[in-house]
């Protein structure tokens, strides 16, 4: 599970970090809200943010806002961990920030919320172990068609930032990603490939558009979980 920092305080991000690591959690570290933006750009492996909300430049709250008003990221939990009075915190943020986890940090607490977000997300897909050993193939046959299933992925993901680009309105042939999808139990993907396909008729080209932006993102996550698996 990784898990994106964003913390000023150089002291305060050291002690998440150490938490965090010590229970098998990969992190990233942003010192604002708007480096933070960055690595959500570019890294869609990230299933979760901790983020103090008194920062320069972007600052926590106006991050929070972002991250529930773009569509591919709304659903990824945010936990606020602060030393503002709660109901300061409440009035700035207008209950969009879900978890609180008021400073001075304890690990133990830390801890407990951050495994009560992960409770509620779905992984990206099933263990791989346990995927071969359901479909009953040996690993040499399981790590071709894994090297398939990156092609395939990669391909989409490519046409897809190339579709979001040219907010072109055409039709999206995604039927290969999905018999991918499901033979890998990426459920996450599937979810979305479902609802693009009950989505076809009567939705606005924006509306669309919206959900190529969320299966995008999680077409690059399932691209980091199958190259770190294959590697």
């Amino acid at each position: 599970m990784n898990v994106l920092i964003v913390e000023d305080n150089p002291i305060s991000a050291k002690v998440l970090e150490y938490a965090l690591d010590k229970h098998g959690y990969d992190t990233l570290t942003a010192r604002d809200g708007e480096e933070a933006l960055e690595y959500l750009e570019s890294h869609a492996e990230i299933d979760l943010v901790i983020t103090d909300l008194v920062m320069p430049k972007t600052d926590g709250a106006e991050l929070v806002r972002t991250i529930k008003e773009r569509p591919e990221w709304n659903n990824l939990p945010v936990l606020v961990c602060t030393s503002m009075r709660p109901e300061s915190v409440n009035h700035l943020l207008h209950s969009q920030g879900g978890r609180y986890l008021f400073k001075p940090i304890r690990a133990d607490k830390l801890m407990q919320l951050v495994k009560e977000a992960f409770a509620q997300q779905r992984p990206v897909m099933q263990d791989l172990d346990q995927t071969m050993s359901q479909i009953g193939i040996e690993s040499q046959a399981f790590f071709a068609i894994l090297d398939e299933s990156l092609k395939v992925v990669r391909d989409k993901i490519s046409l897809l930032e190339q579709h979001l680009k040219d907010s072109s309105a055409a039709p999206f042939d995604l039927r290969d990603l999905s018999e991918g999808a499901r033979l890998l139990r990426a459920e996450r993907v599937m979810e979305v490939l479902n609802r693009l396909d009950k989505s076809a008729a009567g939705k606005t080209p924006q509306m669309v558009g919206s959900m190529y932006s969320v299966l995008l993102r999680e077409l690059k996550a399932l691209e980091h979980c199958l190259t770190i698996y294959t590697s």
